[in-house]
């Protein structure tokens, strides 16, 4: 179930990352307002996560309280802005030179992708059909004795 229902998000992530890495939707500023705390890594590959408010450069879009993709290294500050995208995605804004969430998000698609194969082999549903044909079977015997 697990890698059942992460493949489905994941499916519906793959739109959005391949627009905001291919340069699609619109660009304007990200201002940074509430930090979210950092991933386990050491800098600099170390990611720190954001809110914050996007307006579009014509002024036409304008999302608060949006998580930035991907976070940004420790030591940025909250008032800070940066070039960024939105592609449409619900409370999500990407980074203008993003080049890594498509990559990320397949990957983890991937990973999602063979946790529900095992599951769906380890569980063997195509013998379900069989187990409910024996225990139909049975309970059909055992009442047929008791009327007898």
């Amino acid at each position: 179930m697990f890698g059942a229902i992460g493949m489905l998000v994941m499916t519906a992530s793959l739109v959005p990352a391949w627009q905001a890495t291919h340069g699609g939707g619109r660009t304007g500023t990200f201002t940074l307002t509430e930090f979210t705390g950092c991933d386990r890594f050491k800098p600099p590959v170390q990611r720190c996560g954001w809110y914050g408010d996007f307006v579009s450069d014509d002024g036409a879009v304008v999302r608060s309280q949006q998580e930035l993709v991907g976070g940004l290294p420790k030591g940025a500050q909250a008032g800070e802005t940066l070039r960024a995208r939105d592609v449409g995605s619900p409370g999500l804004i990407y980074q203008l030179d993003d080049t890594e969430s498509f990559d990320q998000t397949v990957e983890l698609l991937g990973g999602l992708t063979a946790v529900f194969v095992v599951g769906l082999v380890l569980s063997r549903p195509w013998r379900f059909r069989a187990w409910l044909r024996s225990t139909f079977r049975r309970l059909g015997t055992t009442s047929s004795r008791r009327t007898e």
